[in-house]
């Protein structure tokens, strides 16, 4: 799997988070992406009113998008500059995370993540 993060919306530290499947073999996309926030403890929080209810089959080459919605400074979080991503799985492969940089993400507890869609106009609009 690749993964990038692409800032989307400076006001409010949103991103547009993007998996792609680099290998030659189908595989499954599960829920949510679990996002952690450079050497912060915890996670961002699921946007539950977000799921679609499907797991998403990503051909070799295809990509599934989540948005990773941030939160203006208001003095009460940290700023990092990266985060990285696990994926809910079915099967007892350990994982190694996935790092993107994320330069500036100001990380407060109104950090949340979408569900993975099929394209990035939904996971940035739910």
């Amino acid at each position: 799997m690749r993964f990038t993060a692409t800032l989307a919306e400076r006001t409010t530290s949103s991103y547009l988070l993007k998996i792609t499947n680099k290998s030659g073999k189908p595989c499954k996309v599960l829920d949510y992406p679990i996002v952690t926030f450079g050497d912060l403890d915890g996670a961002a929080t699921e946007r539950t009113e977000t799921h679609p209810g499907t797991d998403i089959r990503l051909a070799p080459g295809e990509s599934a998008y989540a948005g990773l919605m941030g939160g203006t400074n208001d003095g009460s979080g940290r700023t990092v500059d990266s985060i990285a991503m696990t994926m809910n799985t079915a099967s007892d492969l350990e994982q190694v995370p996935l790092r993107a940089s994320t330069p500036g993400l100001y990380v407060s507890s109104r950090n949340s993540v979408t569900a993975w869609v099929s394209n990035a106009e939904d996971a940035l609009s739910l």
